[in-house]
C-alpha cells in the first residue's frame, strides 16, 4: 500500500495536499459526485468504498499509494462536468496526450496480452463483478465494460480474447468528460492500475475454479 521511502508519491502527495489546503472540502466532493458528511469524504473506487479523513484526507480502509493520489488530484481538478456519450483513447488526451497517451495504450495492451491469453469468459465477467463494471452487449468486443475510478470518472475497457491465431487484445477509453479535470500521466496510472487489478482478479478467479 504505502511506502514511505517511495520518495516521488511523498513530494507528489504534498504538493496535492498544498493544493487542497484552504479549499471547501463540501463543495469540492460534490463536484466530484462524492459525498461530505462534514467530516470526510466517503464515495466508491473500483467497486469498494472508502472514505478520506476531512483533515488529512488519508484514506480508510488503507489503498494503493497511487490510486490515492489519483483521487486528491481529481478531487482538486473536477469541474462538476458530468460523463458523456463520448469515448476517447489516451492518445486524444490533451497535454501531450499524443505521445504519453500512446504510451499508455501501448502499455495497456501489452498487459492484457501478456495476462489474460488464457482467460475464459466465466473468470473475466467475475473479476469484472469485483471491480463494480457494468458489461455492455453494443460492443463488437467480445467484452466491454465499464469501470468506475470514481462516480463520474468511468473508463471502458474492450476485450478481445485469445483465440488460435491471435493472442487477447484490449482498448481502454476515457469518457470524454474526465479529460479536463485530470491530465494524461494521472488518467493513464489510472487506466494501467485498472488493467493490472482486472488481471489479478481474473488469475485468482481462474486458479480457484
Amino acid at each position: 500500500m504505502y511506502n514511505a521511502d517511495n520518495r516521488q508519491y511523498k513530494e507528489m502527495l504534498a504538493a496535492n495536499l498544498r493544493r487542497l489546503e484552504g479549499i471547501d472540502l463540501g463543495a469540492a466532493a460534490a463536484r466530484a459526485g462524492l459525498e461530505w458528511d462534514g467530516s470526510g469524504i466517503e464515495g466508491v473506487s473500483f467497486g469498494r468504498r472508502f472514505r478520506l479523513d476531512g483533515a488529512t484526507l488519508r484514506p480508510t480502509p488503507p489503498i494503493d499509494m497511487w490510486q490515492h493520489l489519483a483521487m486528491l488530484q481529481y478531487l482538486g481538478g473536477a469541474d462538476g462536468s458530468l460523463p458523456t456519450d463520448r469515448w476517447i483513447g489516451m492518445g486524444a488526451l490533451e497535454e501531450g496526450g499524443l505521445v504519453r497517451g500512446a504510451s499508455f495504450d501501448r502499455e495497456i495492451d501489452r498487459l492484457v496480452a501478456d495476462r489474460l491469453s488464457r482467460c475464459t469468459p466465466e473468470s473475466l465477467g467475475q473479476a469484472c463483478a469485483t471491480l463494480g463494471a457494468t458489461l455492455r452487449e453494443d460492443s463488437p468486443a467480445d467484452l466491454c465494460a465499464v469501470f468506475h475510478f470514481l462516480p463520474r470518472f468511468p473508463l471502458m475497457l474492450n476485450l478481445w480474447l485469445a483465440d488460435d491465431e491471435f493472442p487477447a487484445s484490449g482498448k481502454l477509453l476515457v469518457n470524454a468528460g474526465v479529460r479536463h479535470c485530470l491530465g494524461t500521466e494521472a488518467i493513464g496510472t489510472v487506466g494501467c492500475m485498472l488493467v493490472e487489478r482486472l488481471c489479478g482478479l481474473e488469475a485468482a478467479e481462474r486458479d480457484g475454479a
